[in-house]
């Protein structure tokens, strides 16, 4: 974007915040690569982007068939929680379960603004609605008899 002139830079950026302002983010294009195309490191993995008029996102199988998805918008403004929300339903499913990780200072990459969310293949042991929990999980909290 850095090639573009200014008037040309903010005419897009006003355009990305109208279109994640309404909603109207288009249809997902999808993109294939052959393993390393995209990349080194993690990146080497991508094996698949998907792109509308908002948002890029970066989609590899991670280890222990969790899926990563790398989300990018052309502002690298963060995506709030109701758009990673969708791009999960969207191109994972609405009934998958998908986690943000905060790691250990030592493990954070940061070297450009994605956001990153891992798709399991399951649900988690925990959460709001006990429900969807394990029994195993939930015996825990009740406490001795």
């Amino acid at each position: 974007m850095n090639s573009l002139a200014k008037k040309d830079q903010a005419a897009l950026l006003t355009r990305e915040r109208k279109l994640r302002r309404t909603g109207e983010w288009g249809e997902w294009e999808t993109i294939t690569f052959m393993p390393g195309q995209a990349g080194s490191g993690w990146a080497a993995f991508i094996t698949t982007a998907h792109r509308n008029r908002v948002f890029s996102v970066l989609d590899r199988q991670a280890e222990a068939g969790v899926r990563h998805l790398a989300v990018s918008s052309l502002s690298g403004t963060r995506p709030t929680w109701h758009e990673m929300q969708r791009i999960k339903d969207e191109l994972a499913g609405r009934d998958a379960t998908a986690i943000e990780v905060y790691p250990p200072r030592d493990q954070v990459i940061d070297e450009a603004d994605m956001f990153h969310i891992w798709v399991l293949r399951g649900n988690l042991p925990f959460g709001l609605h006990l429900d969807t929990i394990p029994p195993a999980a939930t015996a825990l909290r009740a406490g001795p008899a």
